[in-house]
Order: structure tokens, then C-alpha cells, then sequence
């Protein structure tokens, strides 16, 4: 958690300001710790609680990690991929490219996507940068909301802008917090330990220009869920505590515990000194007692790691079950190899669940898109035009096909499809990256009209001729 102690007391900060302030730090407090558990269990860096039977001392410790609650986070958001904005009518919005290229809103969006899905949400804040437009994405460590349930939008929020290291901190702490409320952001700088300033600074929407983007949130849960559940939590930690076991039974695995009965006292006094050598040795010397005995060695029987490596495989079902991962994904590798058909049927629950995380960020980031068009043009977002309010963000498909198979689609679609050949669809759907599909559409433009300037010069000229004929067939008739 950001430490923003004195924020609410700014200099220059209303009463009702200060009030909305408060009750976003309450809000931030409190869900701080459980933003630190997910990233902890997304890090791989939570050791797992006792269960009250603490049969190996904690100084056994070989390190054993299970990224399982990544992989939940990841193979989603490896599926949700922003590809820009889209109008109706081929409409290109220069104010929208201008923003798009200057924040790399694509990137960053595609950066924080791993962050929504950890802590259920992420947000997007839109303001005046100078002589242009500041579009940045935070994540729930660095921000918070309150939700505006008959507005069905943020009612206020704040964010972390910016972090700076100070003569009196040992590291960088929060040095600008953004506070965003309906027609105004207050920037609060830090002059001190405890002390800031506030400026506050219009906006020409009513609405806080702060955009909330939830995972799968309902009427009860407006900022979403994520996707390391108690479920998941509960599995990862099975695992690294059965992986701690398997290393400790492993290690007497390999070196089963001996013993060595009827020894002298010289003996026993030479192989207490050196167990390790004692134990690998190849050859052990030993004689009688006084009384003719020889001594008697043994060894104890030691536990196979197999039932550690099957109480894995089930863990895996079940977190494959809890999370739509598929196994393979998971390091579990069938003995029969599953045919493409199989594989497609177990990778749905995740494809399902990118298309929910895609269609509820399309609203948002079309939200996004209009006040960033507001702000650039001064006006409201009554105010745009009937074109840029159909601007809509386009998502690469979650199915990931593969190359092959989308060619084949867009080929057989362009059959009985007139002009979509000429689209930034199917070249796209051809393997052509973003430059290459403009590259092409502008030469497939250009030469488009050179055959209409040639076809309309070649219907001048024989517009001409046959003028000529008619001209020359009235005068010999005069004649």
C-alpha cells in the first residue's frame, strides 16, 4: 500500500473535497490488504499456513514455488488483446490517433490486463496534458473508486499520478495523487512528510473522468472478481505444501537412513565422526568384539514419492476444473495425445472467460475513447460529432485460430462477400500486420484511382472521336 498520510488534509483543499477524499483513503486501507494476498499468490511468494501438524521444521526449507495462480491470471489475459479503435462508415478520427499513438493506450492496456484479472478491476483516467490529451491505466494497488450505483459509472475515484524519492524517505512515495470527482480532478502535490497542496482543475463532462475496468462484476460487486478465488488459493497452497513434503521424503529417498548394530566403541567413535562417508562409501571395514560378534548393518525401508506425484495430478484436476486451465498447461501430460478437436473443447472455459473480460472492457474503453474525444475537441460528449460517437475498441479474437484456418474464412467470405477483399478485416485475417495493412490498402487506393483517372480519360477520348465523326459526317452532307 501507497502511503498518502495527510493527502485529506491538503492545502487549499474544500470541506466537501477533503470528505470525498476520506472516504476513498477508508476504501483503499481496506481492500489494501487483500490486493497484497493476490499479488502475493500471483507473485508466488505466499507460503502456504500451517495446518496444524508441523512435522518438518522450518529451517527444511527447499524453496518449492507454484505459479498456478498465475497461470489462472495469465491464460486469460494472454487472450485479451486491444487492436485499436473502429468507426462506422470507414470514419478515421484524427483527435482519437493523436491520443492513441501519444499514451500507447494499446500497450498500456494490454499491460495492466494481468492486474485486472488479479484484483478484479483496473482503472483508466482521461485529463488535459499540456497541449494534448493523458490517457493512463491503474491498477487497484495504486488507485480506488466508489461506485455510483444509479449513475452505473464511478462516482469518485483517485489515483496514484506519480512517486518520487525524497530527501526524508529511503524510497519513492506517492508524490502526486489525482482526485476525480463530477466537472473537476483536484491534483494534490506533496510538499512534506504529512503536507500537500491541492489545485483544482475543471473538466468539461459531469462525470468523474475515471473509467472502472471490471472482471465479471455484478449489481453486488460493481469492481468485478478475480480470478485467484479462495478456490484457487486454497489449491495453490496444497500443492507447494505437498511439494515441500515429496523434496523432504525425496532426500531420504535417495539416502535412506542405515544402521549398524554390535559395534566396538572405537568403531562407533569413527563413523559418528564422518556419517556422510560412512554412508557413501563403497566398502565398509569392520571387525569382531572382544566376544567374537561382527556387526549387524541395516536400513530402513524409505517412501516412494509416487502417491506425493498423484496427490498432484488431483490437485490439478481440481484447480483445472475451478479455473478452465487445461491440464497440459498445468505440467500434467496425458498419456494419450489428446486430438485438436479435445484440445479445443478444454481451452472453452478460458476462451469464455476472455470474451466476458473483452466484451465488459469494449464498454469501458469506449467510454475512455469519447472523453478522450471531449477533452481533445473542448466539448461534451453530447457535443461530438454522429461519427466519433460511434467509435468502437476492436479486440484480437480470444480463439486464437490459427493462420491457416482464418485465411481459409476470409477467402470463402470474400466469395460472396462483394468489396470485403478491399477491407483491413481480411487483410488482417491474412497474416498482414497493422503497417502492412495500410501499406497495402494505400497502393491498393492509389492504383484503384489510376484505373478510374485512365478509365475516365479513355471515355473522354472516345467521347471526342465519336464528336469528330459526327462533326466530319455533317459537313460532307452539306457539301
Amino acid at each position: 500500500m501507497m502511503n498518502i498520510q495527510g493527502a485529506a488534509s491538503a492545502y487549499g483543499l474544500s470541506r466537501d473535497d477533503a470528505a470525498a477524499l476520506s472516504d476513498l483513503v477508508e476504501v483503499y486501507e481496506a481492500v489494501a490488504p487483500r490486493n497484497r494476498l493476490l499479488d502475493d499468490y500471483y507473485e508466488s511468494e505466499r507460503r502456504p499456513p500451517s495446518i496444524g501438524i508441523d512435522n518438518i521444521p522450518d529451517n527444511v526449507d527447499p524453496g518449492v514455488k507454484c505459479d498456478w495462480a498465475r497461470k489462472a491470471v495469465t491464460s486469460v489475459s494472454e487472450r485479451v488483446r486491444m487492436d485499436g479503435f473502429v468507426f462506422e462508415g470507414d470514419y478515421e478520427d484524427e483527435a482519437l490517433a493523436r491520443v492513441l499513438a501519444a499514451n500507447d493506450l494499446n500497450g498500456a492496456f494490454n499491460r495492466h490486463v494481468a492486474s485486472e484479472l488479479t484484483h478484479g478491476c483496473m482503472f483508466a483516467t482521461v485529463q488535459r496534458d499540456g497541449a494534448g490529451v493523458s490517457v493512463r491505466m491503474h491498477s487497484a494497488e495504486t488507485s480506488a473508486a466508489i461506485w455510483d450505483t444509479a449513475a452505473g459509472r464511478i462516482g469518485s475515484g483517485f489515483v496514484i499520478a506519480d512517486t518520487a524519492k525524497f530527501d526524508w524517505s529511503p524510497r519513492p512515495v506517492p508524490s502526486q495523487v489525482n482526485l476525480h470527482l463530477p466537472g473537476r480532478v483536484v491534483v494534490l502535490l506533496r510538499t512534506g512528510p504529512v503536507h500537500w497542496a491541492a489545485e483544482t482543475l475543471p473538466t468539461p463532462l459531469d462525470r468523474p473522468m475515471m473509467e472502472a475496468f471490471s472482471f465479471r462484476a455484478t449489481g453486488t460487486k460493481p469492481f468485478g472478481e478475480t480470478r485467484i478465488t479462495p478456490t484457487v488459493r486454497y489449491l495453490v497452497d496444497e500443492v507447494e505444501r505437498t511439494l515441500r513434503y515429496m523434496a523432504v521424503s525425496s532426500a531420504f529417498y535417495a539416502t535412506p537412513q542405515r544402521y549398524i548394530m554390535g559395534l566396538t566403541d572405537e568403531q562407533f567413535d569413527a563413523m559418528v565422526g564422518d556419517k556422510w562417508k560412512t554412508l557413501i562409501g563403497s566398502l565398509l571395514l569392520a571387525t569382531r568384539d572382544d566376544d567374537g560378534n561382527v556387526p549387524q548393518p541395516g536400513q530402513f525401508s524409505a517412501n516412494s514419492p509416487q502417491p506425493y506425484i498423484e496427490a498432484i495430478q488431483t490437485y490439478a484436476k481440481l484447480f483445472s476444473g475451478a479455473t478452465g486451465v487445461p491440464l497440459n498447461s498445468l505440467g500434467i501430460v496425458q498419456d494419450n495425445p489428446s486430438s485438436a478437436e479435445a484440445i479445443d473443447a478444454q481451452r472453452e472455459d478460458i476462451c469464455t472467460a476472455a470474451e466476458d473480460c473483452i466484451e465488459a472492457n469494449r464498454v469501458s474503453m469506449r467510454s475512455v475513447a469519447l472523453m478522450a474525444m471531449a477533452v481533445e475537441g473542448n466539448t461534451t460528449i453530447d457535443g461530438l460529432t454522429d461519427e466519433q460517437k460511434t467509435v468502437m475498441p476492436h479486440f484480437k479474437n480470444p480463439r486464437t485460430p490459427s493462420l491457416a484456418s482464418t485465411a481459409d474464412a476470409m477467402v470463402k467470405i470474400a466469395g460472396v462477400l462483394e468489396g470485403f477483399s478491399q477491407t483491413r478485416e481480411f487483410l488482417t485475417g491474412m497474416g498482414f500486420e497493422a503497417a502492412e495493412v495500410e501499406s497495402i490498402r494505400s497502393q491498393l487506393r492509389r492504383a484503384q484511382a489510376r484505373s478510374t483517372a485512365l478509365a475516365t480519360a479513355q471515355a473522354a477520348l472516345a467521347q471526342r472521336q465519336d464528336g469528330n465523326q459526327v462533326s466530319d459526317g455533317g459537313i460532307s452532307g452539306t457539301a
